[in-house]
């Protein structure tokens, strides 16, 4: 359990850190931030996947920073679903910031 506890902020930290290192360099459907508007030319895609690259680890690192805190406040159990949230809400929320960011630089 403790395993596991301490395994989701470093995973998405590398994951994170690998977008950042390798970004898509073209447009494709699979890999990168897809969306409709980030979609619509190069240098959309290019500045929306360093934007959210950049977010992503800085949620990681967050993350990271809150399994060690909780590692020490709460069950083991309780502290990997508070991460979990904490997490999924932060992800969800570079959805927004990324849309607001191309909508106000490439429309």
């Amino acid at each position: 359990m403790i395993f596991m506890q301490f395994l989701i902020g470093p995973l998405l930290l590398i994951l994170s850190i690998l977008f950042k290192i390798f970004p898509p360099k073209k447009i494709n459907d699979l890999y990168g931030y897809r969306t409709t508007r980030s979609m619509k030319s190069q240098e959309a895609w290019e500045a929306s996947n360093r934007l959210s690259s950049n977010l992503m680890v800085g949620v990681a690192v967050v993350c990271c920073a809150v399994q060690l805190i909780l590692f020490f406040l709460l069950s083991p159990a309780t502290a990997i679903l508070v991460t979990c949230i904490l997490m999924c809400v932060l992800l969800l929320a570079l959805i927004p910031i990324t849309e607001n960011f191309l909508k106000k630089n490439f429309e």
